[in-house]
């Protein structure tokens, strides 16, 4: 093999590293995005149902709706996490204090 062949494959090889990391990089974007949008939603549910139980005001439809947000926004990152990409394969849920993980039971 020649020095010109050799300086070839070298560079085909730094051009898919270069191009499967950026993959990478945009996996975790995503996933990083999809945590905020579910980490949103759970925040806007929490103060529904906190004046709902301090003023009265019930959360009713909106509170469904929030909830079923969620739990899609979660399935996608239980997606993500199956095949390898992003925040959810490095198995990160909620930070610490955000809440519980899936199935398990809030502090009370």
């Amino acid at each position: 093999m020649g020095i010109l062949d050799k300086v070839k494959q070298v560079a085909g090889e730094a051009a898919d590293a270069a191009k499967k990391g950026a993959s990478q990089v945009q996996s975790k974007v995503e996933a990083t995005q999809t945590r905020r949008k579910a980490d949103d939603a759970a925040k806007k549910l929490g103060y529904l149902i906190f004046r709902e139980r301090t003023g009265g005001a019930p959360a009713g439809e909106e509170a469904d709706k929030l909830v079923t947000e969620i739990g899609d926004l979660e399935k996608q990152l239980a997606e993500m996490a199956a095949r390898g990409e992003g925040e959810a394969a490095e198995g990160e849920g909620p930070a610490e204090g955000e809440g519980p993980a899936e199935g398990e039971r809030p502090a009370e």
